[in-house]
Parts: structure tokens; sequence; C-alpha cells
């Protein structure tokens, strides 16, 4: 008798200490929580990885930064976090190359932060190269250290590098986030909800999840 009631009481105990935690990471479903990469995007790295893909004038790429600034920094030691800006259309490079040179100057995520707010806080000319050296100036770069670290060949390599990685995870909006090169993650579809159009703490939850399978 004691041993039915055990089998009885078995799933109800998994439930409350903590299986259902596990059911809901089984749950997620592809199409729905998330969209596969196919094929996959090699890469190089061991750790887990977490691609964001933006643009300075996404006003849902700015909302989200913050979120994943700190979520990024919580997480540094055990995955690995890239931004990756694009630009389309009629607009220029200019604040994707200020990103990138801040990033070789050791201010990538300083700048980044203050570009979003100088364009939608500020309603700053962020095409302006100008204003990208004051920018650059003001999260504590040199000016001409900068202005010549926008027309290297590095930062040129790497905005060549970020197109191809953007056709790569077939990102046509922002923000995407790609986890492992295997999954796409598009937060205002997939954690939706909130205050700003997305569920945080269901974006993060599905990240955690993808980047351990």
């Amino acid at each position: 008798m004691r041993y039915l009631i055990a089998i009885v009481l078995l799933p109800l105990f998994l439930l409350l200490s903590g299986g259902s935690d596990v059911s809901a990471a089984e749950t997620l479903r592809a199409g729905v929580d998330y969209e596969r990469i196919t094929p996959p995007v090699p890469r190089s790295g061991t750790k887990p990885e977490v691609v964001e893909v933006f643009n300075f004038k996404c006003p849902h790429c700015s909302s989200l930064a913050p979120h994943t600034a700190e979520w990024a920094e919580k997480n540094k030691d055990r995955i690995d976090f890239r931004s990756v800006p694009v630009y389309w259309g009629k607009q220029t490079d200019i604040p994707v190359r200020a990103y990138f040179a801040a990033e070789f100057l050791g201010k990538g995520e300083a700048m980044k932060q203050a570009i979003f707010q100088a364009h939608f806080s500020n309603s700053a000319d962020i095409e302006n190269i100008e204003e990208m050296t004051f920018l650059a100036e003001a999260t504590g770069m040199d000016a001409q250290s900068f202005r010549s670290q926008m027309n290297s060949f590095g930062v040129s390599a790497k905005i060549s590098q970020a197109k191809a990685l953007q056709t790569a995870f077939r990102a046509s909006s922002t923000p995407t986030l790609v986890i492992n090169g295997r999954y796409q993650v598009l937060p205002g579809r997939h954690a939706r909800g909130g205050a700003e159009g997305v569920d945080y703490s269901r974006l993060f939850t599905i990240l955690e999840t993808l980047v351990n399978q």
C-alpha cells in the first residue's frame, strides 16, 4: 500500500520540488519560442554564444540594450556575448564605425549606450562624425585616436564581418538574438508582453534554455 501511495505522490513531489522547471524547459517550441537557423552558422568558441544583432536607429534595440548588457555582464564567465550592429536602407555606416572604433579602444559598451541615448533622448544626428567624436570624448576616448580607428582597416573588416553574419543568421529585423549559431530569438515575437512589448523574464528563460542545448 505504501508503495502505491509513493507512486501516486511522486509526480506531485517532482512538480513541487522543481520538476516543473525541467518540463518548462522542454516545452520550448520552434516557430513559437524561437526559430531554427538552417544550416547552422559555424563558430570557433567553446563556450555558449549569444549574438545580439541590432540597429542604432531601432527603438526596440535601444530598449533591449540595457537588459542584455546586464545579463551579459552577469554571465560573462560562462557565455560569450557579442553585439553586432547593422545598418540598411538609406542609413550610413557612421554609428556602426563609431561603435567598432570604440570597441577597439576598450569602450564599446559605453559607446553603444551613448549612441542610443544621443539618438533617442537627445535627438542627436548619430550619422554625423563630429557628433560621434563628441560622444567618444564624453565616454573617455581620445578624439584623434577615435577618428583614426573609425577609418582603420580593422573597423572596415568588422563592418564586413557584421554584414556577413547578418546574412548567415538570416536577420531581417532587429533586434535579433542568435544562440550558438543555431537558434534565432526575436524578443517582440517570441517573448511578447510587458510594458515595453517584451517579457524580459520570459526572454532570458528562453535564452538560458537554448544556450544549454
